[in-house]
């Protein structure tokens, strides 16, 4: 490029191209010189960080480059910490799930055994009675009896006096 200024090139600019679209022209120069000079740094083995600072120079404060506006170095470590934070929660909860089915699975097998009469579909639909359920006791209905006390029906042998 002939002149070094954007000033400078305006003013002499061929004048048959409207200014408008000559400052598209030097833009479009720029962003050219810009990637050149970027690719031949990194072709070169220079790290792309350190390319992209001695090209473009170093961020202003309180902004970084090609993030957009209001995006600052603390904002970034922010977002990350709460996706890592999402990430250990989901595989907690995961966890839970698997730790859920487990139980579900001992609860209908001890419903089967303490309870031989009671059909599939009634041990099935008690477990997803309990799975339904609020976790906390005190949120059970009154007059709802304990689960031991809705679940268990004695054998034969032990209802004799």
């Amino acid at each position: 490029m002939k002149y070094k200024t954007t000033k400078r090139m305006l003013k002499n600019r061929p004048l048959e191209i409207p200014e408008v679209q000559f400052r598209k022209l030097i833009r479009y120069w720029r962003l050219t010189e810009i990637k050149d000079e970027l690719t031949s740094r990194i072709e070169a083995g220079q790290d792309h960080e350190e390319a992209f600072v001695q090209v473009l120079g170093k961020d202003q404060p309180g902004c970084l480059r090609c993030y957009g506006a209001s995006v600052t170095k603390s904002s970034l470590k922010r977002h990350e910490e709460i996706r890592q934070v999402r990430g250990e929660y989901d595989q907690k909860v995961s966890s839970l799930e698997r730790q859920m089915e487990g139980v579900c699975g001992l609860l209908t097998v001890m419903l089967q055994q303490m309870n031989p009469g009671k059909s599939e579909e009634d041990i099935a639909a008690l477990v997803q009675a309990v799975r339904n359920s609020p976790s906390d006791a005190s949120s059970r209905p009154k007059n709802t009896p304990y689960s031991s006390e809705a679940t268990h029906f004695p054998p034969n042998d032990e209802v004799r006096n």
